[in-house]
């Protein structure tokens, strides 16, 4: 790993932790674009911003609810039609995020916090509209399939 990959892991580390401050600050769940915008207007360049945008909700919602069996892989969807499946593990911005992830959940959070990340991804909308249709259901036993990551590269 040179110099500069350790400064630029670095300073991701500290942007996530800047977006779960940012995020858990807001009065509303702006959509993303205007999230983006937020982020990037605090120093959060585009790229950092965007990864932080598609994997810090899935980070979240998977520490709130360890008794679900996640998948452990996802697929990438490419511009070019051509989709590619990849493990969560092996993702380097997916991996800091689940780290900063784990030390937030360690040091006293928010619950409103963690309902602002956590209700912006999929999982968490599928799971509330369970629970809303059925009082009873156990949401151990839902059986998630792969997310799907849009990448516009």
């Amino acid at each position: 790993m040179t110099n500069k990959t350790k400064i630029k892991t670095s300073e991701f580390h500290s942007n996530v932790k800047k977006s779960i401050k940012l995020i858990g600050s807001l009065e509303i769940s702006p959509e993303d674009k205007k999230l983006l915008y937020l982020l990037n207007q605090n120093g959060i360049e585009e790229n950092h911003a965007i990864e932080i945008l598609t994997f810090l909700p899935i980070a979240f919602v998977r520490k709130m609810l360890p008794n679900i069996n996640w998948q452990e892989n996802y697929i990438e969807l490419l511009s070019d039609k051509k989709q590619r499946t990849k493990r969560f593990s092996e993702n380097q911005f997916y991996s800091i995020i689940e780290s900063e992830t784990k030390n937030y959940f360690r040091n006293k959070p928010e619950s409103e916090t963690i309902i602002k990340i956590a209700g912006r991804s999929a999982e968490f909308k599928v799971i509330s509209d369970l629970l809303l249709k059925h009082e009873n259901a156990d949401i151990t036993e839902i059986k998630f399939t792969k997310n799907v990551i849009l990448r516009n590269k």
